[in-house]
């Protein structure tokens, strides 16, 4: 079936529209991808789909297709390796991914994040690595390389998925959630079986669960946070979806479920990137309590329990605030931030 068809298979209305089969689906992406779709087709098969409303079947062999044109896989065989997808362009609120992550690693569980390049004039995952000296912008195999050395990489869309990228931007510029962004978040660079995805579309996030089942997964927890990062809040509670060999389960967490006190708006928010690095570093070194401090150990025992260090999060929190505690979590970050250093002095 030529692209011209698909595209009137699902631009008929909501009545008569049909879903793609799978071999359908993964030739739409492919003519995506490799550029035989022009961008009105591209924007006449975005709205159809979004329309029409993707059905598993479909996100699922679209990602199956995008799989197959990345650079990667990096060769990291640790079945503990915790994919994390950062993709939000801009955040709202201050992280508690990164030091979580590095009190993951401190524990054990190597996390490999990846995502995009921010908008102009804002700031996200990627910018803040920077500033934290960590490199966004390394190669595959220099990023499999800190993984195996470190426990923690990052891996920009615009060097192992440079067609996705570009589509990425086109999205954006539609000004609406469609298919590219749960794609994106999908696409599994290390070809792990456990995930950390955060999505803010509930349209999406309402079928990314049995979509992970279908692709193959071992444990995944789906997060709706606001900015569409994999973070619980410490604010308000959020929609979840669990997803394991045998079970696929939608629930709600909030900070009282764990013994935790909720916090405030205004406790997350940030002035400048700088103040940020310093907020990490001081969280890190265990200067700093209270309810952001809460949220990073939150988080990092979600990342435990997914990496399979924790029987459940509750039981990963003692483990993540003892990482604080001893120094390890701070001594991750700067193991990270050596080899960064390291790798930039042998490229100049």
């Amino acid at each position: 079936m030529s692209i011209t068809e698909i595209v009137a298979k699902v631009s008929r209305g909501p009545r008569e529209s049909k879903d793609l089969t799978w071999g359908e689906a993964k030739a739409a992406m492919k003519s995506v991808l490799e550029g035989r779709a022009s961008h009105f087709q591209v924007g006449a098969l975005t709205v159809g789909l979004r329309t029409k409303v993707e059905s598993v079947t479909e996100l699922a062999a679209f990602v199956t297709a995008a799989r197959d044109y990345s650079s990667t896989t990096v060769l990291f065989g640790e079945r503990r390796l915790l994919d994390i997808p950062t993709y939000a362009r801009e955040r709202t609120n201050r992280s508690m991914l990164i030091p979580a992550a590095m009190i993951a690693v401190a524990c054990d569980v190597p996390v490999l994040m990846h995502g995009c390049e921010p908008d102009k004039a804002s700031w996200n995952t990627s910018t803040l690595l920077r500033a934290l000296g960590i490199q966004t912008d390394a190669s595959v195999s220099i990023v499999s390389n800190m993984l195996q050395d470190t426990g923690f990489g990052y891996l920009d869309i615009a060097i192992f998925h440079p067609s996705m990228n570009r589509y990425l931007d086109f999205a954006h510029e539609i000004g609406f959630p469609s298919l590219f962004y749960p794609v994106a978040r999908l696409l599994n660079p290390a070809n792990t079986k456990r995930h950390l995805i955060g999505m803010s579309s509930g349209q999406y996030f309402d079928k990314l669960g049995e979509t992970l089942r279908m692709l193959g997964c071992d444990h995944a927890l789906i997060i709706q946070g606001e900015d569409g990062e994999p973070e619980l809040s410490m604010v308000r509670l959020l929609r979840t979806h669990e997803v394991t060999t045998s079970m696929s389960r939608p629930y709600s967490m909030r900070p009282a479920d764990f013994s935790l006190q909720s916090g405030f708006a205004t406790d997350f928010s940030f002035e400048s990137i700088e103040s940020e690095v310093e907020v990490i570093e001081q969280v890190l070194r265990n200067k700093i309590t209270g309810t952001y401090a809460d949220g990073v150990i939150l988080n990092a025992a979600v990342m435990l329990y997914l990496g399979g260090m924790a029987s459940t999060i509750q039981a990963g929190l003692p483990v993540a605030r003892e990482a604080l505690c001893s120094g390890v979590a701070y001594a991750a970050l700067l193991k990270v931030r050596a080899m960064t250093s390291s790798v930039v002095s042998q490229l100049g």
